[in-house]
């Protein structure tokens, strides 16, 4: 009998050890991460509680405190991924949720910020003056392709674009783009009735996306061109649907492009991988593998990019394309790829450059392998694209 009462006084006692010693293990972190926290020692606040608070902490206070870090040093993925673990257990609160806001626009993922956006109270709104309505940015390009091929004259390029919140979870992007190009022909009637505006194209884009969760969004699109050829005009319609999940540092997003492109039925599926190991625009990749069916042909076409800030407000940008890009869709369909001539290979370099607050500024370099559809001579080509956007 006294074994037993032994056996269970020890068994009491260890209960008791195990909860003080588990206690502690709470005091001792949230002390330290106070300190740390009201000294404002970001960067050894983060490396403290990586190292001793496991994943299975749920504490909405430090959550908020290592989310407040993470957004001061830089790193808004990881800073997104803490706030929203506040709002899982606290969803009214309304510091969590701004912060979450402006994470997100500093990686222009417009669609979360918004998503939150929705979620903040009136007050605060008109505090930081934001509504569900409202222009969001507005883009101008222009380009000329320059084209080492004496039957191919100057190609340019022109683009107006407008982007508006149409309510909290719902954008619209708009663009009107113009293309024209002199296409020239040995044997095929003579030089000087071929001169003029021997090809062109006029378009209208429309692209919506909706944010269905605070990390899933949804896109549709549309494209519609005009394309007159000699004395040959077409009208084409594209569609395109997708959706993009955005995680800690990478987002995903897989899409369909479908319709009738002059005379071929396309259909192109696009696989993306956008990776942000810094949790920031300081270093990204872009990654896109296609399959494009192009009235029963298929191609497969791989693109890759990558980013990363060099100086203050500047970005360098390097890009590669390789396989066929004929009759190619890219960045939502919003940009085709349908010229006379198909581009076998292409790659570049962009340079970005934020002006004050609102305008960010690029210029676009890139080369490409041709072909010459009648003469099946290859050839390089030169492009260059200006353009500049406005934040509101």
């Amino acid at each position: 009998m006294e074994y037993r009462k032994l056996t269970i006084i020890f068994v009491l006692l260890f209960a008791v050890l195990v909860a003080h010693a588990q206690d502690l293990g709470v005091v001792v972190p949230d002390s330290t991460v106070d300190r740390l926290y009201n000294a404002g020692n970001w960067k050894q606040l983060i490396n403290f509680v990586n190292k001793t608070v496991t994943d299975s902490t749920d504490s909405p206070a430090l959550h908020f405190k290592v989310g407040y870090a993470y957004m001061l040093t830089g790193n808004y993925k990881a800073a997104i991924s803490q706030f929203n673990r506040v709002l899982v257990k606290e969803p009214q609160n309304t510091t969590a949720r701004l912060y979450n806001y402006y994470c997100n626009t500093y990686i222009n993922n417009n669609s979360a910020a918004f998503y939150s956006a929705s979620r903040l109270d009136q007050e605060t709104l008109r505090g930081i003056k934001l509504s569900p309505y409202g222009l969001t940015d507005a883009t101008l390009e222009s380009g000329i392709k320059l084209p080492a091929n004496n039957e191919r004259d100057n190609g340019f390029f022109e683009r107006a674009g407008i982007g508006a919140r149409l309510f909290w979870r719902l954008q619209l992007d708009q663009s009107f783009i113009f293309f024209k190009q002199n296409i020239f022909r040995s044997g095929f009637i003579d030089y000087k009735n071929q001169v003029g505006r021997t090809d062109k194209q006029t378009e209208y884009y429309v692209r919506a996306k909706y944010s269905l969760a605070k990390n899933i969004s949804l896109i549709g699109a549309y494209h519609y061109l005009h394309t007159s050829y000699r004395s040959n005009i077409n009208q084409s319609n594209l569609g395109l649907f997708g959706v993009k999940y955005d995680t800690r540092y990478i987002d995903l997003q897989g899409d369909i492009n479908w319709g009738k492109l002059i005379d071929k039925t396309l259909k192109q599926y696009d696989a993306k991988v956008d990776f942000y190991p810094l949790g920031n625009l300081n270093l990204y990749t872009m990654s896109r593998a296609s399959i494009l069916n192009l009235s029963g042909v298929h191609t497969f076409i791989y693109s890759q990019s990558v980013g990363f800030k060099v100086l203050d407000k500047t970005w360098l940008e390097s890009a590669a394309t390789f396989g066929n890009q004929d009759d190619y869709l890219d960045a939502d369909g919003l940009y085709v790829y349908n010229s006379i001539d198909p581009t076998k290979f292409k790659c570049g370099e962009s340079v970005f450059y934020q002006i004050g607050n609102h305008a960010l500024l690029n210029l676009n370099y890139f080369y490409e392998k041709k072909t010459d559809i009648y003469r099946a001579v290859k050839y390089n080509q030169n492009s260059v694209t200006l353009g500049i956007t406005w934040k509101f």
